[in-house]
């Protein structure tokens, strides 16, 4: 199935994200040099979280101080007695900052590609065992509040527009100014793996590209079926008005509730036959991508020669892939990104 941008589940407002200040910068090159995330779900730790009172805080720490200063020097124990107060306000704000964060599991769902031209976006799926309140995903784009009230919730995150290649992903800040907006507490998290960006494909009818024998399309097919990939490319897609009703798996949308149609091989037609023409290198890689897309849509195979220095390389300098499935398919966009 071709890779789609994931869908915000349950998300606030999004505003325009300031500039980084000073103590952001040190605690996200701090947060760098930690254990980093490499897998499955992140759980936020009481060291991963920065705190800091932001002027609101500092506002009441001035009033604290003035007002011991002022109860010192009259010798008024009910003033003293009001900035002790004003004081375990001011502390439990900050733990209670703290423990707002702490605990929190997220776990990131990265396409295994995307494309130029489009904006790339993640799916964090955040779970606490208690709610937290006031919380806000910060990226270099946006900043994007969170309901995490019922302790779960899902967001789709924009992580950039990158060109062509495959990028490194950016650390996210999630803050908090629970409970009463006098301190902000954080913690910087980098989603693991990098970000694919295939060409932005340009696309042509399915009639004007080669195909080749078609037997080979049906020994890829075996190939694919011998290898469980039955349900990753050709034999299901997402239901169309003009299929028929009987051609639904049923079981599938029982499970999912996702509308697929199931397909019986693959095209016979033959492969699709993408060779990169004589073209400036974007335009060609484009012209690649498309075809790809094309022959995702038919359900049919494809073999593509892609030009390279790679020593692996046939004779003629090219390097070809087979497609036949999704992680055939996936190596395929890769090289795309990747070539220079």
């Amino acid at each position: 199935m071709s890779q789609s941008t994931p869908k915000p589940i349950s998300q606030g407002s999004r505003v325009s994200t300031p500039r980084l200040s000073l103590p952001e910068r040190i605690t996200r090159a701090l947060s760098a040099r930690r254990k980093r995330w490499l897998k499955g779900v992140w759980k936020i730790r009481q060291a991963n979280i920065f705190i800091l009172p932001n002027r609101f805080g500092f506002y009441a720490g001035f009033l604290v101080l003035a007002s011991f200063a002022m109860g010192y020097k009259v010798q008024n124990n009910f003033i003293l007695l009001a900035v002790i107060f004003l004081f375990l306000v001011f502390m439990l704000s900050l733990i209670a900052s703290v423990r707002n964060l702490q605990g929190l599991e997220i776990e990131a769902e990265m396409a295994p590609y995307y494309f130029a031209g489009e904006r790339q976006y993640i799916r964090l799926i955040l779970r606490k065992s208690q709610p937290a309140y006031n919380l806000t995903l910060h990226t270099d784009k946006e900043t994007i509040a969170l309901d995490m009230t019922s302790g779960a919730t899902q967001v789709s995150v924009p992580v950039g527009d990158f060109a062509r290649g495959v990028h490194a992903m950016a650390s996210i800040k999630i803050q908090t100014l629970f409970p009463f907006g006098i301190a902000r507490a954080w913690s910087w998290i980098t989603p693991p793996g990098d970000l694919v960006v295939a060409p932005k494909p340009k696309e042509y009818a399915p009639a004007r590209y080669p195909r080749g024998n078609p037997a080979t399309a049906q020994a890829s097919d075996k190939r694919r079926q011998q290898n469980n990939f039955a349900d990753e490319l050709g034999d299901l897609r997402d239901y169309q008005d003009s299929d028929p009703p009987a051609r639904i798996d049923w079981k599938r949308y029982a499970a999912t509730r996702e509308t697929m149609v199931r397909e019986h091989g693959l095209d016979t037609q033959g492969e699709v036959l993408l060779r990169q023409p004589q073209a400036g290198l974007e335009e060609a890689l484009s012209y690649l991508s498309g075809g790809l897309r094309v022959a995702e849509r038919m359900g049919a195979p494809a073999r593509m020669r892609l030009q390279s220095g790679d020593p692996q390389a046939l004779q003629n300098g090219d390097v070809e892939y087979v497609i036949y499935d999704a992680p055939t398919r996936e190596q395929a966009y890769y090289a795309l990104a990747r070539a220079t």
